[in-house]
């Protein structure tokens, strides 16, 4: 990642001369509850054509004691209080560690991942990628957005959003992930996480 993005940490208050500076911004997993002035000059951000990354965790806001679902309802998507679990013991050892093998809801993400994709196997809704989704949960997507990943047919809750996206009319663009841990260095890794990165 740092080959080919400038990469900074702010511990600060979000403002809008911050923002300015970025091409995307990334919150990985808030711990805390955002001002109205922050959730303002993200908004703001987004609307002027901005790159929103937003990664939370198995608990949704309750866990993590945030708000950040006040932001991400606005463009029509929520991360929920619950956790995806695997339904049968299958290459990790703790359920919350949930191996997707047919959670691609999008061809077009296939072919991105480098994947071939043929009628056949449009047939057989089987979908190539397979990754491990660490200690996240679900989400609520409506019309205005689009789900990515779903947990697919063997994880619980059965085909539930686990990352969605939503462009806006000036290119800005908000895509939120279930899951903080699954890009994280224990996990990039495994399975084919390494291919769903953040790219321009």
């Amino acid at each position: 990642l740092k080959n080919s993005w400038r990469v900074g940490l702010n511990r600060e208050a979000i403002r809008s001369e911050l923002l300015k500076t970025c091409d995307v911004f990334v919150l990985a997993g808030p711990r805390t509850k955002l001002l109205d002035t922050e959730l303002q000059a993200l908004k703001e951000f987004v609307e002027g054509g901005g790159r929103l990354f937003v990664m939370l965790g198995d608990g949704g806001e309750k866990r993590f004691q945030t708000n950040i679902n006040i932001l991400l309802e606005e463009y029509g998507i929520m991360v929920n209080s619950d956790a995806v679990i695997r339904n049968v013991y299958h290459k990790y050892f703790h359920p919350k560690e949930a191996f997707v093998n047919n959670g691609v809801l999008n061809r077009a993400l296939l072919e991105f991942a480098g994947k071939r994709v043929d009628s056949a196997q449009e047939k057989r809704n089987s979908q190539g990628l397979a990754f491990v989704y660490p200690y996240g949960a679900t989400l609520n997507v409506s019309r205005n957005s689009v789900a990515l990943f779903s947990t697919g047919t063997a994880c619980f809750p059965l085909q539930r959003p686990l990352c969605a996206l939503h462009q806006g009319p000036n290119s800005g663009r908000v895509v939120v992930l279930g899951s903080c841990h699954m890009l994280a260095d224990l996990y990039i890794d495994k399975e084919e996480n390494n291919k769903i990165q953040v790219r321009q």
